[in-house]
């Protein structure tokens, strides 16, 4: 019997997008009324450049909608991100046979060793959530940590391919 589960995840916003939303409106607005009227050539042309980097700011701040998508069929576990529900990026293909280790982020399993992995995916909500797991393989030969938020069915099937490496 094949298994195909879906789940998506919301990116919640930090303080940091905050900031980064205001960076981009006030760095619209000086250059919009602080630079180019002292540009002789394009001071015509104001109206023009109000709007080109008002949609700039638009398009700069609606990026920061993160939506995550897990895709599991049978034991391959796709995640993809999708920003501001138009674009999709595939981030990674990984078979749940190749984890070494997967379990809740506030286990003891994360250890010293796991936690200094430098590639890092972080397919989460928000990382302080109390769902979120984190799986260590190998991707193109170096070690990588996963971290996303399975719900409970994806968890089950999971379990069916590595029952002694998953620690719920």
């Amino acid at each position: 019997m094949d298994v195909f589960i879906e789940r998506l995840v919301k990116k919640q916003k930090t303080s940091k997008d905050t900031l980064f939303s205001i960076g981009v409106v006030v760095a619209a607005l000086i250059i919009v009324f602080g630079v180019i009227p002292f540009i002789p050539i394009v001071r015509n042309f104001l109206i023009f450049f109000l709007f080109l980097f008002g949609y700039l700011a638009y398009y700069l701040i609606r990026s920061r909608n993160i939506e995550f998508e897990y895709s599991l069929t049978n034991s391959e576990l796709d995640v993809d991100k999708i920003i501001d529900q138009k674009r999709r990026k595939h981030v990674i293909s990984v078979d749940c046979r190749d984890f070494e280790v997967m379990a809740k982020v506030n286990s003891d399993k994360l250890t010293e060793d796991i936690k200094a992995i430098k590639n890092r995916i972080e397919a989460v909500s928000s990382m302080s959530s109390p769902d979120v797991y984190f799986a260590v393989f190998e991707n193109g030969g170096v070690k990588t940590l996963l971290f996303f938020e399975p719900n409970e069915k994806m968890l089950e099937a999971i379990a069916r391919y590595i029952p002694r490496k998953l620690f719920r």
